[in-house]
């Protein structure tokens, strides 16, 4: 057994043993599921960053820059911007809201029942958001260890899923700090030995077509696309929003909200600059997939590409934990509390039975889509497509109905999983049209309604005036 595998093996112990210290410290659901709404901003800063830096602003990008240059990076970039305009928008706003799940927001706005279509649409994307995580994961395995592909994903997920179930978000908190400090590391140790085995800076400019050195190397269409379904969706990921409430003050998730996507910017870059040097570096590659973990494995000595792997692996961890999290939230919280109405000591023992299931369900999805990008654009189309425009309604449109946002929400899936089917996960069109379907219906409904009636927005005034008081 060489170095870097005990490396990575003592990782792995590191993430349950946190997940152990953490289970200590849960006496409540709130623990669980949103940490006590209680971090500050030097907490807060890194642990939304790595959730926002999962396998598609990692992997995704250094996989897309292997085959397009630095244009890759435009994943990444799109991320960062939405968290930005998040901070600067309504993380302030979603802070005052007390909630745990964007669904119970929608729910408080609209009533009648919205969160139930919200919460199906919003945990499909969450799962499918841990799919992509776990696919990279199991394709770093695959790089170190040798292993099938099937079997890097069964085992990492399994790690990660253990500590998630065991400490809920207490225990993502603690090892979301760790990996953003390994994160960094990571990088920072990774492109320099990559510059310096292609011979220089010089060397890689004269090594890959001019092209490659700019942000232009993709169509417009697919410009358009990451912009309606990365942009958009990443505002309004339940993911992103779980850890906004974890803030401790409205302060603390704006301007924590701005750090963490200028972060995701520079990330965004960092991870093209690897995609163009394993472009140089490893021009046989089978997989653009694996460009990421082989250039690690190309250019590092051994003791130190053991740790930018567990670095790396870190940037998957982090954000399987939030979305495994985030998709039991949305059932426990939106689909099964409200039906059978148990109290908070049982809704925390059903949360950690959800989370296993979910868990299980992921690793096997995992397994079968295999694909970073398939799972990445369908999560992201209906989550666009299908829930940002009832949700930007409710936060910034006084004359937006419930009839109107489930109408929306119902409309644009049937069109989005239609336009999934007809063009694929990679085309625009279900994006797009989701959006488009999704504005209209919304629109014309909430108009012909007239309005919503003063008893539908009882609980969510008494919100803002508790927010305010």
């Amino acid at each position: 057994m060489n170095i870097d595998v005990i490396i990575v093996i003592g990782y792995f112990v590191l993430m349950l043993v946190c997940g152990f210290v953490a289970m200590r410290k849960l006496t409540s659901t709130a623990d669980y599921l949103v940490a006590d709404r209680n971090l500050p901003y030097w907490v807060f800063f890194p642990c939304l960053s790595t959730v926002i830096l999962g396998g598609g602003s990692t992997f995704g990008s250094a996989s897309q820059s292997f085959q397009h240059g630095l244009s890759g990076a435009w994943i990444t970039l799109m991320f960062g911007l939405g968290v930005v305009t998040v901070g600067l928008g309504f993380a302030g706003k979603l802070a005052k809201l007390k909630v745990f799940t964007l669904s119970e927001m929608l729910e408080r706005r609209y009533a009648h029942g919205t969160r139930y279509v919200s919460a199906i649409i919003a945990a499909i994307y969450s799962t499918l958001i841990s799919v992509v995580q776990i696919v990279a994961l199991g394709a770093v395995l695959k790089a170190l260890l040798g292993w099938d592909l099937a079997t890097g994903i069964v085992v990492g997920g399994v790690v990660t899923m253990a500590y998630t179930l065991i400490g809920g978000m207490i225990a993502i908190t603690i090892t979301d700090f760790i990996q953003f400090i390994l994160m960094t590391v990571g990088v920072a140790l990774l492109i320099p030995a990559g510059i310096d085995a292609a011979g220089g800076v010089a060397a890689v400019k004269a090594a890959v077509p001019e092209e490659f050195l700019t942000l232009t190397n993709i169509s417009g269409s697919r410009l358009l696309g990451l912009f309606l379904s990365l942009y958009l969706g990443i505002m309004i990921g339940q993911d992103i929003w779980q850890r906004i409430f974890t803030a401790k003050n409205e302060s603390v998730a704006r301007f924590g909200s701005i750090s963490a996507g200028i972060y995701s910017i520079g990330w965004g870059a960092a991870m093209g600059v690897c995609g163009v040097l394993a472009y140089v570096l490893l021009p046989n590659l089978d997989s653009p997939q694996d460009a990421l973990p082989e250039l690690v494995v190309k250019v590092m000595p051994a003791g130190l590409s053991g740790i930018v792997l567990a670095a790396l692996m870190s940037a998957l961890m982090s954000t399987v934990s939030s979305t495994v999290l985030a998709s039991a939230t949305l059932i426990t919280n939106d689909l099964l509390k409200p039906v059978l109405g148990f109290d908070e000591q049982k809704e925390l023992a059903v949360s950690r039975w959800v989370t296993a299931v979910v868990s299980v369900a992921v690793i096997v999805l995992a397994i079968f889509i295999g694909d970073v990008f398939v799972a990445l654009d369908t999560a992201y189309s209906y989550l666009s497509g299908c829930l940002f425009v009832p949700i930007m309604a409710a936060l910034f449109w006084k004359k937006a109905t419930w009839q109107g946002a489930i109408s929306s929400i119902l409309a644009s899936g049937v069109i989005v999983s239609f336009c999934l089917a007809k063009f694929g996960a990679a085309a625009s069109e279900p994006v797009v049209y989701g959006i488009l379907s999704s504005a209209m219906i919304m629109g014309l409904v909430s108009a012909f309604v007239g309005g919503p009636q003063p008893s539908d927005l009882i609980e969510w005034e008494k919100d803002r005036v508790d927010a305010n008081a």
